[in-house]
């Protein structure tokens, strides 16, 4: 009985995030634009503390490049074990010496980590992956990483809620 409150109001506090979640969308989501006449058509930061210390971080570390090498680093730094960092999601260890990771596996990394979007962004590249603001399925994972909102059931009942996908079927 105790679980079904937990659930009810789990629910409740997922459903009022929904229109943010729909309203952050709004805003950033930007449809493909191919073609000689957008190719300047780009906005870099001048400065941003976060890609900064992502920098810095990678820096210090010998700039690793293998997903594996760099989720290591990221748990022992934080002092995490593998088993708190893919709680509540179905990940193997093996995960870590695979050269092909899925983006949703290489995504539910990222929020077991807890990185903020810089360290996401950059972890995501070294396994050929990205968040780009065209698919909007990225952009609610976008949204959660931002807003600090890495449990893995708050990101699936959103993307379960507005694009009846999960994290499994990133693409």
């Amino acid at each position: 009985m105790f679980s079904y409150f937990k659930n009810k109001k789990a629910n409740k506090r997922r459903s009022e995030y929904i229109e943010d979640v729909k309203n952050f969308i709004q805003v950033h989501f930007v449809r493909e634009r191919a073609g000689e006449r957008y190719k300047y058509n780009t906005l870099s930061l001048k400065t941003d503390p976060e890609r900064d210390a992502c920098n810095e971080w990678y820096e210090q570390h010998d700039n690793p490049s293998k997903f594996g090498d760099i989720v290591k680093l990221y748990m022992s730094d934080k002092s995490l074990g593998m088993d708190s960092v893919t709680s509540h999601y179905q990940l193997q260890s093996s995960i870590l010496n695979d050269d092909e990771i899925s983006k949703g596996d290489a995504v539910a990394m990222c929020l077991g980590l807890k990185l903020n979007f810089a360290e996401t962004k950059r972890l995501l590249k070294s396994a050929g992956h990205a968040l780009t603001n065209s698919y909007e399925p990225d952009l609610v994972v976008r949204y959660c990483i931002e807003n600090k909102i890495y449990d893995f059931e708050d990101v699936e009942y959103f993307l379960s809620s507005l694009y009846e996908t999960s994290l499994k079927d990133l693409v």
